[in-house]
């Protein structure tokens, strides 16, 4: 990886680029088990529709081990269940600080077929909700946490959460939320922080904290991907490292100190002019992290791509295949995979892969 110190206009400008980075092959024919292998079974969201199908910013989604999935959107404050052919089956939550409400919902995942966990980032809260008899679910607990979440995910029943916390990004928290093991930070984000102006350090340090976090029961693994750092990172339940795993191909953006100090903004890499970052994670069929990432570019200038979806071994660290893709993976489990399509509207389509 090259680091370098550029002068303009007076401020200190870190670049960060890596050095083998290129203009990425999308249509690479590699292996693995793929989107583009896949069949859609159920498309849910509409731009006129009932309110339950009308969507803001969805930043997760649920499949339930039985068919089915709960869509979390933020931007309503609520979550919406839909059964495994699309049909609306329940809403719950909105915004507000009362029972079964949300203040600032921004993760969903889930626990166990009968139970959905929900992050609450401004009140740094783990809220469970659990199906009822007579009501499809009623929140069963509201615990405060130690640290800002990020993310989240599940396995056998244990629950782990994504959070700067003693210099630790990987949390496993137990009853009443508190913390039972913290799993190892990143040697990776203290050397890309070394030698950095601290208004850029700092910037660095939390986003090796914060990003997506997903689970997988089948390989055992808790894996960790910041949005903007270009690397992958897997640990077995009881915390030990099982891969780090660089995004190959993945163009970094540049990160400069805002005016006035205690800020930083993003800026593209003035030699590609254009920059990636993560925006969707899941485990699909069993074996694959799917890593969604977005292509940005200057304003004016139309991205070649609409995104792009990189295939990680869950056993491995190593990428299998990476080609064009415009959804966002935001969950998985067995032969379904749940993508959101942002545009022209939100929507999520369930894929299932069907074996040749």
């Amino acid at each position: 990886m090259d680091r370098s110190v550029k002068q303009r206009g007076g401020l200190a400008l870190v670049v960060l680029v890596l050095s083998a980075c290129e203009v990425p092959e999308v249509n690479a024919p590699t292996g693995g088990p793929f989107i583009g292998d896949w069949t859609e079974t159920v498309r849910i969201g509409q731009l006129e529709a009932p309110e339950e199908e009308v969507f803001g910013r969805i930043p997760a989604v649920a499949l339930f081990e039985r068919g089915g999935l709960a869509v979390l959107d933020a931007q309503a404050g609520r979550a919406v269940g839909f059964g495994d052919r699309g049909s609306h089956a329940f809403t719950l939550g909105r915004r507000g600080q009362g029972p079964g409400e949300f203040v600032d919902p921004s993760a969903l995942f889930r626990i166990s077929d009968d139970t959905l966990a929900f992050l609450n980032r401004s009140a740094r809260t783990l809220q469970l909700f659990a199906r009822k008899a007579g009501n499809p679910f009623a929140e069963i607990g509201r615990y405060e946490l130690p640290f800002w979440p990020s993310g989240g995910c599940s396995m056998w029943g244990r629950i782990f959460i994504l959070g700067g916390f003693e210099d630790r990004a990987v949390h496993e928290v137990g009853a009443e939320g508190v913390i039972v093991n913290s799993f190892p930070a990143s040697d990776y984000a203290g050397e890309v922080a070394e030698g950095a102006p601290e208004a850029i350090a700092w910037d660095l340090r939390d986003q090796a904290q914060s990003g997506l976090l997903v689970c997988s029961e089948v390989s055992g693994h808790v894996i960790h991907t910041p949005y903007r750092l270009g690397w992958a990172r897997a640990y077995t339940a009881g915390g030990d490292l099982a891969w780090h795993a660089f995004v190959p191909d993945f163009v970094k953006e540049r990160v400069v100190p805002a005016t006035g100090g205690g800020a930083v903004k993003y800026e593209f890499d003035p030699d590609f002019n254009y920059s990636h970052s993560v925006v969707g994670a899941a485990v699909v069929a069993d074996s694959h992290v799917a890593l969604s990432m977005s292509v940005a570019v200057p304003r004016g200038q139309e991205p070649e791509v609409e995104g792009l979806l990189a295939l990680i071994d869950l056993a491995t660290g190593e990428q299998t295949r990476r080609d064009e893709f415009a959804g966002v993976v935001k969950a998985g489990r067995g032969d379904r995979v749940a993508v959101e399509y942002r545009e022209p509207f939100p929507k999520v389509v369930i894929l299932e892969r069907r074996e040749s």
